[in-house]
């Protein structure tokens, strides 16, 4: 006997923006839930009024599998993570779910193309944001994050691809700026997390970068300038220490101080990964490069050469605070799209200020640091 499921609050009108923006606030109503029958799993089932009892014959629908074949051809490549694999699946049994709902178009059926069009498409994200393709019942309004909305995007653009067919999207929806500093908690799971995955195959050179940085930051609090500062000669002994020179924003009334902070055993472990990393970077430069943070991909520094084209800087290069900033933005982006969906876990600010504003990392005794 299916179980009851208690009424789910409406989605306010400020909680979908733009083109995600639910048509109608009964669309997000309360539904009565109608599992299908002929011996469904028991539990909880959130889809909503107009739930087919024929699951069967839903199935067989052309779309549906050619998007079986898709996911499978996706999910079979070498290079799809285990967290994509995941999101994929998810997004997968979500279009299951809403194709059979009331009122979604029936056309969609046809095929994988009909179903990625854009009134399917857009009536799918509105179900998703509204929370009504979810099979568990849960606390609260139930609507989507921007992040989750987001990653439903992408997986329906790599879905596509595999698919061979177009796929028409409303505009992306900005990821809000996180304005608070991280809390300890997510400091400690993050910390966990690197020492876990800093010595982990396959990690590509730009977020093994990362994984050193971050540990930095939260064990030093250092800004992008002074971590862009740093030189080898400022790593302590087995890297259990760094020397860091802070450089206040009011330089006229605060002068540099220079501190030696000690470093945490999974910020050793990522840092002593970066460094064999850096040292393949560097070798080619056959000079004397310094600079612990390092490009991990050429790119133009915009100094023409002698026919005014712009000279190319390679990999290995010491990296700006501007370029700093961007890397961490644009690896912090991949990294909260991956981690989407793990217990505890919560997206990482955009800038690497907020991060390090949280910070307050004590000095040791310059005797102490040599011991």
């Amino acid at each position: 006997m299916a179980s009851e499921v208690k009424a789910r609050p409406r989605c306010g009108s400020g909680a979908v923006t733009g083109a995600l923006r639910c048509r109608r606030a009964a669309e997000c109503a309360p539904r009565a839930a109608t599992p299908p029958s002929g011996g469904g799993r028991r539990g909880r089932f959130v889809g909503g009024a107009g739930y087919s009892a024929n699951m069967a014959t839903e199935e067989r629908a052309p779309a549906l599998d050619q998007l079986d074949r898709a996911l499978l051809r996706v999910t079979a490549r070498a290079d799809t993570s285990a967290a994509r694999a995941r999101q994929l699946r998810w997004v997968v049994g979500e279009l299951r779910r809403a194709l059979v709902q009331e009122g979604f178009p029936a056309e969609a059926r046809a095929s994988l193309a009909a179903l990625l069009s854009a009134e399917p498409t857009r009536r799918y994200l509105e179900l998703a944001r509204c929370g009504r393709l979810r099979t568990r019942a849960v606390a609260g309004a139930g609507i989507s994050t921007t992040a989750s909305m987001r990653v439903r995007m992408d997986c329906l653009e790599i879905l596509a691809r595999a698919g061979s067919v177009p796929v028409e999207l409303p505009e992306r929806p900005a990821m809000p700026e996180l304005k608070t500093p991280v809390g300890a908690r997510q400091r400690s799971l993050l910390l966990n997390w690197l020492g876990e995955h800093a010595d982990r195959a396959g990690a590509d050179a730009g977020r093994i970068r990362l994984f050193a940085l971050i540990g930095v930051v939260l064990d030093t609090g250092a800004r992008a300038g002074e971590l862009c500062a740093m030189r080898l000669e400022d790593l302590g002994p087995d890297e259990r220490t760094v020397t860091i020179v802070r450089h206040p924003q009011a330089r006229t009334v605060n002068p540099a101080v220079t501190e030696i902070l000690p470093l945490s055993g999974p910020t050793r472990a990522a840092l002593r990964r970066w460094l064999d990393v850096r040292a393949d970077l560097v070798w080619p430069l056959r000079g004397e490069v310094a600079a612990v943070w390092v490009s991990v991909r050429g790119n133009h520094s915009g100094i023409p050469d002698e026919d005014g084209n712009s000279r190319p800087r390679p990999a290995g290069m010491p990296l700006m605070p501007r370029g700093l900033a961007r890397a961490y933005t644009r690896t912090v982006v991949r990294l909260n799209v991956d981690m989407v969906g793990r217990p505890g876990w919560e997206p990482l600010p955009y800038r690497l200020e907020q991060l390090r504003r949280a910070i307050d990392a004590a000095p040791i005794a310059a005797d102490a640091a040599a011991t």
